[in-house]
C-alpha cells in the first residue's frame, strides 16, 4: 500500500518528506541550544563553588609556642565541621616565605626569629560568607596561644555579594532562552498539525474516533522526538568532548555521572515534549469549530 494518496504527486511527496525533516532538524538544533544552556549554567555553579573551595584562613600563632603544640591544635581543628582541609605550615616555611616577600633575609639584623609555624585551613563552602568567616576568625582568637587569624576578607566580600547574582542571572539567561527554545519546537509542531486540519475535520466527519485521529500526530510527534534528542545529545556529547579538550578546568569529565544524566534527561524531554504537543495541538483541531477552521 502506497504511504501517501495516489492523486499527492512526487514534488508534494518531496515537500512532505522535506517539512519531517525541516521539524526533526528544527527540534534537535532547539534542543542541541537548550542542552548548551543546561551545560553551561552547571559548569558555572560548579565553577564557582570550586573556587570557594580554594578559600583559606591562616592561624598565626605567639612565638614562643611549640610548634608540638601547634600540631594539637590542628589536629583538633580538623574536627570542626567548617573545616574542609588543614595543614601545619612550619617555622622554616613561613621563615623562607617572609624573606622571599620582604626581599632580604632580616634574621642577619635580629637575634631571635619572631615567626613561628602557623596552621592553614580550607573553609569549607559552606561556611564561605563574610559572616561565617567573621564568627570562625572570633572562636579562634579565644583560644590563647593563636595570635592572629589572616584571611583575604576583601575577596571574600567580593565574591559573596556577587555570587547570588552571578547564579541568578546565568539561571535567569537559561530560563528565557530554554522557554524560546520550548516555544519554536511547538510552533513547529502546530504548523505540522494546522497543514493537516482539513484531513482531520475529515477523518471525524466519516466516523473515525478521536483517539483513531490522534494515534499518527502523536506517533509522528514520538518519532521526531527520537531523532531530534537523538542528533542533539550527539552534538552536545560532540561538544563536550571538544570543550575538555580546549577547555579542562571548564567543562570536567570528573562529573561524567551528572552528565550523562543531563544528556538523558534531554533526550527523554525531547520524546515527551514533542508526543505532548502533539497531542494537544490535534485535539485543538479535533474539538474546533467548523466556522473558525478556516481562520
Amino acid at each position: 500500500m502506497n504511504k501517501y494518496p495516489d492523486s499527492i504527486d512526487k514534488i508534494t511527496k518531496a515537500r512532505l518528506r522535506f517539512s519531517a525533516l525541516g521539524s526533526v532538524v528544527s527540534i534537535a538544533l532547539a534542543m542541541f541550544f537548550m542542552g548548551t544552556l543546561v551545560f553551561f549554567a552547571f559548569f558555572s555553579s560548579e565553577m564557582i563553588h570550586n573556587l570557594s573551595k580554594k578559600l583559606e584562613m591562616e592561624i598565626l600563632f605567639y612565638g614562643d609556642v611549640k610548634e608540638a603544640d601547634i600540631t594539637a591544635f590542628e589536629q583538633k581543628l580538623k574536627l570542626e565541621p567548617f573545616i574542609a582541609a588543614s595543614r601545619v605550615s612550619s617555622r622554616e616555611e613561613n621563615t623562607k616565605e617572609a624573606i622571599k616577600t620582604v626581599g632580604n633575609n632580616f634574621l642577619e639584623i635580629i637575634e631571635s626569629n619572631p615567626i613561628n609555624a602557623s596552621v592553614i585551613i580550607s573553609v569549607n563552602p559552606n561556611y564561605g560568607n563574610t559572616d561565617s568567616l567573621t564568627k570562625i576568625s572570633k572562636e579562634m582568637m579565644q583560644h590563647r596561644i593563636v595570635r592572629d587569624v589572616v584571611y583575604p576578607d576583601v575577596i571574600v566580600k567580593s565574591v559573596h555579594n556577587n555570587l547570588l547574582t552571578i547564579q541568578l542571572t546565568i539561571i535567569g539567561i537559561c530560563l528565557v532562552f530554554i522557554l524560546i527554545s520550548m516555544l519554536l519546537i511547538a510552533n513547529s509542531i502546530r504548523l505540522n498539525v494546522f497543514a493537516k486540519r482539513l484531513n482531520i475535520r475529515s477523518m471525524l466527519l466519516v466516523g473515525a474516533t478521536r483517539g483513531f485521529v490522534r494515534r499518527p500526530f502523536v506517533w509522528k510527534g514520538f518519532v521526531q522526538g527520537v531523532w531530534g534528542g537523538f542528533l542533539a545529545v550527539v552534538l552536545l556529547g560532540f561538544l563536550l568532548y571538544k570543550g575538555n579538550q580546549y577547555f579542562p578546568q571548564f567543562i570536567d569529565f570528573t562529573y561524567i555521572q551528572i552528565l550523562s544524566l543531563i544528556l538523558a534527561g534531554i533526550y527523554v524531554f525531547s520524546i515527551i515534549f514533542t508526543m505532548l504537543i502533539a497531542l494537544f495541538s490535534v485535539n485543538k483541531y479535533i474539538k474546533i469549530n467548523r466556522d473558525r477552521l478556516y481562520l
